[in-house]
C-alpha cells in the first residue's frame, strides 16, 4: 500500500514538473498601447475603386463617407519554452470602471523557442460587444487565457 502511494506521489510530481517547466503561458503574452482610432481604409468615395457603372445595386462612390472606428493595441507573444509551440490567446476588453465590454482572439503558430511574435491587432466593427456597448467604451485590454501547444518539431 505504501509503495502504491509513493508511486502515485512520484507520478504526480513528474506530471507537475512537466506541465509547469515552461511557466504559466499567460506570462508569455504582453499587451500594450490601446487606443481608439479612425480607420478609413474601407472608404471608396475618394479612391480609384469608385465605379457607379457596374451591375451592383449599391453606389460604390457613396459606400462610406465616414470613418470606421477600431480599438487598436499591440501584442507580443514570446515562446519561453524549450520547443516550438502554437499559441491561442483570449483577450478581454474593459471600460473605465473595469466592467467587461467584449472579447477577441490572437494567436501565433510554430513559434520557435526564445522567439517573439509581435504585431498590432484590434477590436473592430465585427467584434460582438456586451450589452450594445461601443468600441469607444473600451479603455483597457487584458489577457484572459493562453493556450500553449508544444510541437514535436
Amino acid at each position: 500500500m505504501a509503495g502504491a502511494a509513493a508511486l502515485l506521489l512520484a507520478g504526480g510530481g513528474i506530471t507537475w514538473w512537466a506541465l509547469t517547466r515552461d511557466g504559466d503561458p499567460i506570462d508569455h503574452v504582453e499587451i500594450s498601447g490601446g487606443k481608439l482610432v479612425a480607420d478609413d481604409s474601407d472608404s471608396y468615395s475618394d479612391s480609384e475603386d469608385c465605379d457607379d457603372t457596374d451591375e451592383f445595386d449599391y453606389n460604390d462612390c457613396d459606400y462610406s463617407d465616414s470613418e470606421d472606428e477600431v480599438y487598436e493595441f499591440v501584442y507580443k507573444i514570446t515562446n519561453k519554452g524549450d520547443e516550438p509551440a502554437n499559441y491561442s490567446v483570449v483577450l478581454n476588453a474593459f471600460d473605465e470602471d473595469g466592467d467587461y465590454v467584449g472579447q477577441t482572439y490572437i494567436g501565433s503558430t510554430h513559434l520557435a523557442p526564445g522567439k517573439t511574435d509581435a504585431d498590432e491587432s484590434e477590436f473592430d466593427e465585427y467584434t460582438t460587444l456586451e450589452d450594445d456597448r461601443e468600441l469607444s467604451d473600451i479603455k483597457s485590454v487584458k489577457v484572459a487565457y493562453v493556450e500553449r501547444m508544444a510541437l514535436a518539431n
